[in-house]
């Protein structure tokens, strides 16, 4: 029974393998094992569905977190100053490389921690990325955290991948947290998503807008010189102004001498209407042409005469039909019956 149990001393580390019941602990916590390429293809792969932004908070959360975990599971068992003294065994026993902390200073808050040939340095080696290390120093601003119990960051002041001969990291009081990263992170990421829906919505409306425009006021040429153009619903600022700005560019385009505008399906009219009719009688009127109104209905002829507007020079009808007969009486032509 004795030889299932397998235990390894190494400096004050140690390690047990249970190999009956397929487990594996470091000084009396459980832990596992990986190969350098097994953490190389789950680095690798967050780093691809994420990017590099959110993978970069991500490895530091981690790392934070990881950081605080280890250290509350030594800081009961020793003091600081003797935490400090074997740190670096405790974690080039475990096969995180080498470790060194050059300063430590309680008054200051600070600490540098030198690290070389750490697991993440090799990693991002195998992946071929020239990329600092993140996940490790952020570790260590969460341990001295935890130690300190108070709220510690970093900065990598020197670089392996950059050609340093070691990684050095700085940890110092600071006010930001890689909590507080996360939840802007997903602020910003919300924020994008945001924007990128008012874009299609604006961009949706734009094309719906043009869709109304061009189906609510078509420009029908009936014969030869007469144009018609069917008014449908109610307008407002920007519709009567599209409305004035096509009526004239087509009425020119087409050479035409009349404009009936039929006012049958307008669902809306009030003093703004008519005083915006007058408007675009006079327009066509200045560019050599005439307008005519048709389907002129009884609530809109006692509408143009409460308004005031003076449009009695105006000739209008009560049908399309009797509005396209005056228009070729005016330009020389009639319609006649064929036998």
């Amino acid at each position: 029974m004795s030889d299932s149990i397998v235990r390894v001393k190494v400096n004050k580390n140690e390690f047990t393998w249970d190999k009956e019941n397929g487990l594996f602990s470091f000084d009396g916590a459980p832990a596992l094992l990986f190969w350098d390429t097994a953490i190389e293809l789950f680095i690798d792969t967050i780093m691809e569905v994420s990017g590099s932004d959110v993978s970069t908070a991500v490895f530091e959360t981690t790392g934070f977190r990881m950081g605080q975990l280890v250290s509350s599971y030594y800081k009961d068992k020793f003091e600081i100053k003797e935490i400090l003294a074997q740190y670096s065994d405790i974690y080039r026993n475990a096969g995180w490389g080498n470790v060194e902390i050059s300063y430590f200073s309680l008054e200051e808050k600070k600490i540098i921690v030198r690290l070389q040939n750490s697991w993440e340095h090799r990693i991002f080696k195998l992946l071929d990325k020239n990329q600092a290390s993140v996940l490790l120093p952020s570790h260590w601003a969460g341990v001295f955290s935890s130690l300190l119990k108070e709220n510690m960051w970093y900065k990598l002041t020197k670089n392996q991948l950059a050609g340093d001969e070691y990684d050095e990291v700085e940890i110092f009081l600071s006010a930001f947290s890689p909590n507080q990263n996360i939840h802007a992170l997903t602020r910003q990421k919300e924020q994008r998503y945001i924007k990128e829906l008012e874009e299609q919505v604006d961009k949706r409306t734009e094309e719906l807008t043009s869709l109304v425009k061009a189906l609510s006021t078509p420009v029908l040429p009936v014969l030869q010189g007469i144009l018609v153009i069917p008014l449908v619903g109610k307008f407002n600022d920007e519709r009567m102004e599209d409305l004035m700005q096509k009526a004239l560019f087509e009425f020119k385009k087409q050479r035409a001498n009349y404009l009936l505008l039929d006012l049958t399906a307008v669902s809306d009219f009030d003093e703004y209407m008519v005083d915006r009719l007058q408007k675009l009688v006079k327009a066509v009127d200045l560019v050599g042409g005439k307008c005519i109104l048709v389907g002129i209905s009884a609530s809109f002829s006692l509408n143009i005469i409460q308004s005031g507007v003076q449009l009695k020079d105006i000739p209008s009808f009560s049908t399309l039909e009797q509005g396209v007969e005056f228009a070729l009486e005016q330009t020389g032509f009639e319609l006649t019956k064929t036998k």
